[in-house]
């Protein structure tokens, strides 16, 4: 990701003002793109919707996209942070001529498993017609892939055509939502979205296909053998992603949920958690552009004095500076998270009764803003730790995420509704206080983990 970063930052370097707010809105659509803007489209639907679709329909429609992003994500996670290091181990190969190939392999296997998923769900879900089986199925496979496509694009270079995907295709899903839902009810509502996050994933994939060379190919079992080798990259993005989602199905099955139709389920939770993560998109891409740029700097300065053999002195230095760097982003970090967070806080009344929240929605959406900051910090951790190639450290991280996410989350749930949210912002300070002292630990031993990994003898 820190290339993709070196690649925005030129923008700003070329054109002031123009370039660092062009930076930072590829950073946040790169970082967020595909569920920030369905999370927009999706809640001007439901508004412009209220009027003319009947309550159920309407809910079942939202709770169908809403269950295929959070489902997705974590589905995708087992296999998101292992294409991500084989495509990184690749290009820094010089294979740029596999990617397409990866690519291809990829979302077909991704395709083909989400489809065998959602498949018996669908079929066997109760109260739901036959088109809005057929459409919940291809809604779950189409995000799924998006999801996968968004590790290729991050190597792609025209990062503007990736924003007027998402923009394009999220305003055809909103257009198409309500012409189709006018026509046909609430199966249309579901078909129209579907036509324009579809588009999304064929713009996305087109623009990967062009972007690079295809003349390389690769065997089906060279990706498969990156799952054998990275297995804690897969424990990691299970548990991060299943972290993320394991709060609002907890809600789902309470007290505090109720069946809108089906097997889907909705509660109060829901609303104030999805404004909490807008919150945060400044944030990341802010980390993207500019903070994970400026560490790597420091990263490949120590790495190249420890290869290029020189002195305890100068790798001792290198170190000292990538330590200066990390406590700068995390400074920064928490300089431009904090008054959003705050500023969240304060008008959390206001924007409730603009989108119609009550008081108890309130009161979880302050806590979950501040769950969303530290999350935000537990992610940069994370990210900190594979960069060391700490792999095991990253899976204690999202288990620790994971662990307290459910526990605090069933205790906040029985404690009742005045303190919901806050069992995410105790978990997300919990997996933050985790990853920065595995990170503390990893700098103390860094030497030793730097020479112990390196072979005793060439060819070992």
């Amino acid at each position: 990701m820190a290339g993709i970063g070196f690649r925005l930052k030129k923008l700003i370097a070329d054109e002031s003002v123009s370039g660092w707010l062009r930076a930072h809105l590829y950073g946040a659509v790169v970082s967020s793109g595909p569920w920030l803007l369905s999370v927009f489209t999706l809640a001007a639907l439901s508004m412009l919707a209220r009027e003319v679709l009947r309550s159920p329909a309407l809910e079942i429609f939202r709770s169908t996209v809403i269950y295929s992003y959070t489902a997705s994500l974590i589905t995708t996670g087992a296999a998101h942070m292992v294409v991500t290091r084989y495509l990184a181990d690749t290009l820094w190969l010089g294979h740029a001529g596999a990617l397409v190939a990866t690519f291809r392999w990829t979302i077909g296997a991704t395709a083909l498993a989400h489809a065998l998923l959602a498949a018996p769900f669908y079929l066997l879900c109760p109260d739901l017609n036959a088109a809005d089986r057929v459409f919940g199925v291809l809604l779950f496979v189409v995000v799924a892939s998006t999801w996968m496509a968004m590790i290729f694009l991050g190597a792609a270079q025209d990062y503007a055509s990736v924003v007027l995907a998402f923009f394009v295709g999220n305003m055809g899903s909103l257009g198409a939502a309500l012409l189709l839902g006018h026509w046909i009810g609430g199966s249309g509502y579901l078909a129209g979205f579907l036509v324009g996050q579809t588009a999304i994933f064929f713009v996305l994939a087109a623009r990967v296909e062009r972007e690079f060379p295809g003349e390389s190919s690769i065997d089906a079992r060279e990706l498969l053998g990156a799952f054998r080798r990275y297995p804690e990259l897969v424990w990691a993005g299970v548990l991060y992603n299943a972290a993320i989602g394991v709060d609002r199905v907890l809600f789902w099955a309470s007290p505090l949920g109720w069946r809108v139709g089906g097997w889907f389920f909705a509660s109060t939770y829901d609303a104030p958690l999805f404004f909490a993560y807008v919150s945060v998109v400044p944030s990341l891409a802010l980390f993207l552009v500019s903070i994970e740029t400026s560490f790597y700097d420091r990263y490949r300065a120590y790495y190249g004095a420890v290869t290029r053999h020189g002195t305890l002195r100068q790798v001792l230095d290198a170190k000292r500076a990538m330590g200066v760097a990390l406590r700068d982003g995390l400074r920064i970090l928490l300089l431009v998270q904090a008054p959003i967070t705050v500023v969240g806080m304060l008008v959390a009344p206001w924007l409730a009764d603009l989108v119609g929240l009550n008081h108890l929605q309130v009161s979880t959406l302050r806590a979950a803003l501040v769950g969303a900051g530290l999350h935000a910090l537990a992610l940069f951790a994370s990210i900190v730790l594979l960069y060391f190639d700490r792999r095991r450290a990253a899976v204690e991280v999202a288990g620790v995420f994971f662990g307290a996410n459910a526990l605090l989350t069933l205790a906040t749930i029985l404690l009742g509704p005045a303190y919901s949210g806050f069992g995410y912002a105790l978990a997300a300070l919990a997996a933050g206080a985790w990853g920065y002292r595995r990170i503390e630990q990893t700098f103390d031993d860094l030497e030793y983990l730097t020479f112990a990994s390196q072979p005793m003898a060439p060819g070992h």
